[in-house]
């Protein structure tokens, strides 16, 4: 049960990072509202306009996350719906007294991971992202503070909210509820041999649907492929040239300095100077009694705050230059004997005291060690800056010779090979990647039978393809989609067939048969299952599962049926039910209930003032997007 209202209830705090690194994702608020006249307005929010240009660029960013997956006009629309939402709410906010400002948008921005190296923010990280993702710094600051904003109603809610003792009782009876039950399956297919199709319903079927019966413009592809792996794979350097390459490259094939180390941690806090004081006087204290001949080890034990080590006396084992924070590092490798006691370090996480326990230089390792590894590397650089070279040709001839792929293939040696045939839907090799089918399907390749341009398979394959034959839609006759008529109808009578015969079994056990003895004379098998909780993730059917947990616990009813996704008709019958027991749940795991149902509440209570504020609000529609 926790987990399930663990993932009802998310934090605040977490929802907002999670929004605000999204930064390619639809709810990013910036620009979204305008106050100027715009001829494409889609929509008028409490006097504030949304135009159409602000859900397009949304959408497009949407789109190329997730390709043609989703509809356009599905996804401007459901676009246009939350920016709705969210203006509502940011005004309601507003008009609550709620205010956002810079520098509390600053403090969580350089607390939000996607923007952290080495545990720190980090500015040129934070700008690529949104670079990659279209935005200015400006605009998802401003985003950002828009989130707080609206946040900070959603928190005061969540905060508020709180569950009866007697009410969380009752959630643990029920989601952590076990049943013992059993069932039978009666497959479809258990019909099927009774099922006759005449002639006459095959040409009805075809007569009335005839236009589901078409087969789809298809199209062959021929294509060239540019490949490092295959480029890497002709390249034999010599064994003088992987010596050299290994004489040029000997921090490569070096074993790094590194040093093995314990510490002690007392953590601190530099936004509270009193209390920051008093972490230095303790670590400080800490030093003299080690100064003095304290065992490291012990000390670190008893004091540090760093649970992780302090079991194992401090201990952080060996490590490399760019695995600790950078004034960590710094003392850690500025030690030289074993032994030797850093001053007190103070770093993001606190003050630090550092012993050295041992440490190794960096040391070249032999070449006959790594004369494969230096193999590989040289075959893999020298491949790339062929790859670079060959692929400058590959475009070039593409385009200076577009009504043929034998001049790419004969001056690059590369062998010319096609698809099998597919849809506007995808196929089979290379018709599997959705840029591919795009090209395929291009004015450029479809109609004006030129190379298309490279194409981007991987990181390391590039493909220019053309046109070899082309199928336009056509119907199918009667007797092209007779067999799949007869499927379909065939598959129809067995659903109803195999429902039919499913309830009459359900009756049977409901009048008093014996289940077990239902499906012995049906040739069916019963299967017992005891103590299966929601989450049963053994060797039971999850479907099956499911469907136990859906029949309610009412007086008289403990067998039903149930029609499956594939057909097939499944029969329950409960045995026993076992309520959780409040008292067996130990007492964090209570508090954790507790607060979780409670945060739950706050997500309700939040989703119906939203709802309630969105009537409320005046919202008038403009014409469709043209």
């Amino acid at each position: 049960m926790l987990q399930i209202l663990r993932e009802k209830a998310k934090g605040i705090v977490v929802g907002l990072v999670v929004i605000a690194i999204a930064v390619s994702a639809v709810l990013s608020l910036s620009n979204y509202f305008t106050t100027g006249s715009s001829s494409r307005i889609a929509a008028n929010v409490n006097g504030n306009k949304i135009s159409w240009t602000d859900v397009e660029t949304h959408a497009l960013r949407m789109s190329k996350q997730y390709g043609d997956q989703v509809d356009k006009n599905t996804l401007s629309n459901q676009i246009l719906s939350t920016l709705i939402q969210r203006h509502v709410l940011m005004d309601s906010a507003t008009k609550l007294g709620f205010r956002v400002g810079t520098d509390q948008a600053e403090q969580l921005l350089v607390t939000i991971p996607a923007f952290q190296s080495q545990g720190k923010f980090s500015k040129e990280q934070y700008l690529q992202m949104l670079e990659q993702a279209g935005y200015s710094d400006s605009e998802f600051r401003k985003a950002l503070q828009q989130d707080i904003l609206v946040g900070q109603w959603e928190q005061g809610l969540a905060q508020s909210s709180f569950a009866l003792l007697e009410e969380v009782k009752d959630a643990v009876a029920l989601f952590d509820q076990a049943r013992d039950f059993g069932y039978l399956i009666l497959p479809a297919e258990h019909t099927l041999k009774n099922i006759q199709i005449s002639s006459e319903q095959i040409k009805s079927y075809f007569d009335v649907h005839q236009s589901n019966f078409v087969k789809p413009e298809q199209v062959t592809l021929e294509y060239v492929e540019l490949s490092l792996p295959k480029i890497a794979e002709s390249i034999q350097p010599s064994s003088d040239e992987v010596l050299a390459y290994y004489q040029e490259h000997q921090a490569a094939f070096s074993t790094p300095e590194r040093v093995h180390a314990r510490h002690i941690l007392i953590p601190a806090n530099k936004s509270d100077p009193a209390e920051d004081a008093k972490a230095k006087q303790k670590i400080s204290e800490i030093l003299d009694q080690l100064k003095n001949g304290a065992d490291f080890a012990e000390v670190a034990k008893a004091v540090s705050e760093d649970r992780g080590s302090a079991q194992k006396g401090g201990d952080l084992g060996w490590f490399v230059k760019g695995q600790m924070v950078p004034e960590f590092e710094q003392a850690a490798f500025s030690l030289k004997k074993a032994d030797a006691l850093s001053d007190p370090i103070r770093s993001q996480f606190g003050y630090h005291i550092i012993q050295l326990i041992a440490r190794k230089d960096a040391e070249a390792r032999p070449f006959a060690e790594v004369q494969n590894i230096a193999k590989e590397q040289l075959k893999r650089e020298k491949a790339q800056i062929l790859f670079a070279e060959k692929a400058e040709i590959f475009a070039k001839l593409a385009f200076e010779q577009p009504s043929s792929l034998q001049p790419i293939a004969d001056q690059l040696g590369l062998k010319i090979e096609h698809t099998d045939p597919f849809s506007r839907e995808g196929g089979k090799g290379i018709a599997e990647n959705t840029e591919v089918v795009k090209v395929a399907f291009s004015d450029a390749v479809l109609k004006e039978n030129h190379n298309s341009e490279p194409v981007k398979l991987s990181d390391m394959v590039t493909a220019i393809v053309r046109l070899k034959n082309h199928a336009p839609a056509q119907q199918q006759t009667l007797e092209q989609a007779e067999k799949e008529i007869r499927e379909r109808l065939s598959l129809a009578q067995a659903k109803d067939m195999v429902k039919s015969v499913g309830e009459s079994l359900v009756k049977e056990i409901q009048q008093g048969a014996k289940p077990e003895e239902v499906a012995k004379k049906h040739n069916l098998q019963w299967v017992s299952k005891t103590k299966v909780s929601r989450a049963a993730t053994g060797n039971t059917d999850p479907n099956v599962v499911m469907l136990a947990f859906q029949i309610p616990n009412e007086k008289g009813l403990k067998v039903m049926g149930f029609v499956l996704p594939n057909q097939d008709y499944l029969i329950v019958n409960i045995d026993k039910i076992t309520y959780g027991d409040w008292s067996k749940v130990e007492k964090d795991a209570q508090k954790a209930y507790i607060k979780s149902l409670a945060d739950l509440y706050g997500q309700f209570e939040y989703a119906l003032y939203g709802s309630q504020i969105l009537q409320e609000a005046k919202v008038h529609y403009s014409k469709p997007n043209p």
